[in-house]
């Protein structure tokens, strides 16, 4: 069976896609058969492969693919890697998402309002490790801004929640809008900061998983 990372947020507009597309690129580049589906019922992820060009190959699965989760366990049985973009709200169908996941990563944007919407998020996660111990959770800063202390600040408060934050951050950068027009991901733009951000996560992400499977 798939590795499968799940990005969740309560909150739309923190990058979700962006990140689930661009964790895509990372992890194919790397050479691992990965797949992306995606449950959003906006469905930005299926309307931007179908839409603009460069996305031969891309493997998608659209909420529509398929009936239930155990199904769709089935049908991506044989890819390595596999990464869910959910929608903007907590439900039932999230829960059920959160239950088949290694790991959960929480996108959060560097701002007080975002920081307030992530705490249910948080708590949605935490019963969920209740059930199944080996889930692994992590927070990602998206869309910083350089400059500004406010990463710092939102980062002492979130801690006290108990999910790791990663050290790296995506910040808020003209390049991944560019690249989902006309190369999927920033692994494929000449924007190196950006794909730097990107390879740094991927690694860190790695690294996670790596010390969680061998507790």
């Amino acid at each position: 069976m798939p590795l499968i990372i799940t990005l969740a947020h309560q909150k739309g507009g923190v990058g979700k896609s962006t990140l689930a597309i661009n964790l895509y690129g990372y992890f194919s580049k790397a050479g691992y058969k990965v797949a992306i589906i995606d449950i959003d019922p906006q469905g930005s992820i299926t309307a931007l492969l179908k839409t603009f060009g460069a996305r031969d190959g891309v493997a998608l699965f659209e909420r529509g693919s398929f009936k239930t989760f155990e199904e769709l366990e089935t049908q991506v049985s044989d890819y390595e890697i596999v990464i869910i973009d959910t929608p903007p709200y907590l439900s039932k169908e999230l829960q059920q998402v959160l239950a088949i996941s290694h790991l959960v990563l929480i996108p959060c944007k560097a701002s007080p309002f975002d920081a307030l919407a992530v705490v249910q998020t948080i708590g949605l996660v935490q019963e969920e490790q209740k059930r199944n111990p080996s889930l692994t959770a992590a927070i990602v800063f998206t869309m910083t801004i350089s400059g500004t202390g406010f990463a710092g600040q939102i980062r002492e408060h979130l801690i006290q929640h108990g999910i790791p934050i990663l050290q790296t951050e995506i910040a808020n950068r003209v390049a991944y809008a560019r690249s989902l027009l006309f190369s999927t991901s920033v692994m494929e733009d000449d924007n190196t900061k950006a794909k730097d951000e990107i390879e740094r996560l991927g690694t860190e992400i790695i690294a996670l998983l790596d010390k969680s499977f061998s507790q």
